[in-house]
């Protein structure tokens, strides 16, 4: 008992030495740049594949037209739910497929950064799915299609850009 205490205050010891020594200014720059490249390398990891983000940010635009051009009980609205649906399992395979390669992508936002990006996204979505239907209502036809083209190729660049939902580290890590 009396070894593994003297050995555990000489590891402190040393551990103390360690932290009280100064880094050059490369060392420090080294670890900035492996930070930066762990975040890269998560981004991609955590990303899905291309033809994943196209499938999943089709559907959402097609649920965006869909709704926008729903007139009294028209086929449309069969239109909206298959897209629903078909939103809905191409993200549940993507949160299944990561699981299994051993990835877990976040949902929740974890610090302040993600949650405005979360926030302003939502706000973003929202406000181009009610505009796209007040406008489309108003007899302004082709709003329908500028605002599911805009909420389609939006998302796909979010999907593939910054999937760690994390707009302030995506942008330092380019």
């Amino acid at each position: 008992m009396i070894i593994l205490v003297s050995t555990l205050e000489s590891n402190k010891g040393l551990i103390m030495n360690k932290n009280e020594e100064t880094i050059s200014v490369n060392e420090a720059k080294q670890a900035l740049e492996f930070s930066s490249k762990i975040e890269r390398d998560t981004n991609a990891v955590a990303r899905p594949p291309l033809w994943l983000s196209l499938i999943i940010a089709f559907f959402y635009a097609m649920m965006t037209y869909s709704w926008a051009v729903t007139r009294h009980e028209n086929l449309w609205m069969l239109g909206l739910i298959i897209s629903t649906i078909g939103f809905f399992l191409a993200v549940a395979f993507y949160l299944h497929s990561t699981r299994l390669l051993g990835v877990k992508p976040k949902l929740v936002p974890k610090s302040i950064s993600e949650f405005k990006f979360h926030l302003f996204t939502a706000l973003f979505f929202g406000a181009v799915f009610i505009l796209t239907r007040v406008f489309s209502q108003g007899d302004v036809l082709w709003a329908s299609y500028v605002g599911s083209a805009m909420n389609g190729s939006v998302l796909a660049y979010l999907l593939h850009n910054y999937s760690a939902c994390d707009f302030k580290t995506a942008a330092e890590t380019k």
